[in-house]
């Protein structure tokens, strides 16, 4: 029963990081077309950089432990991205925000233990 249990976390991990990895891409593309819009060219920067992250993070770890150290990592990286798209465009904050539940969705799991 309890590998049931796993395999269901496992599947809904995955789907919540291609719901993150969608949110990711569809932000980066309004952020560009408020960059082109605007003519600031922060804005066409770091919208690329949110496409870009969010064709990384499609990339699924395999491994439970793998998918916790990731997210445990990951958290000061979404800090500082929350600045900066705080800065620079805040409709970047819905992917961060996501992220963060994202992240949260892990450390409530048992994701280090082997499966």
């Amino acid at each position: 029963m309890r590998k049931r249990n796993k395999n269901t976390d496992l599947k809904k991990y995955y789907k919540i990081n291609i719901t993150s990895s969608i949110i990711w891409i569809l932000m980066g593309i309004g952020i560009i077309g408020f960059g082109i819009y605007y003519k600031e060219i922060l804005e066409d920067i770091f919208g690329a950089l949110a496409i870009l992250i969010g064709i990384l993070t499609l990339g699924s770890r395999k491994k439970p432990i793998a998918i916790k150290r990731y997210e445990e990592r990951r958290l000061l990286v979404l800090a500082g991205l929350l600045v900066i798209y705080s800065l620079v465009n805040p409709l970047g904050n819905i992917a961060i925000l996501f992220d963060l539940f994202k992240r949260d969705f892990v450390m409530r799991r048992d994701f280090d233990e082997k499966a």
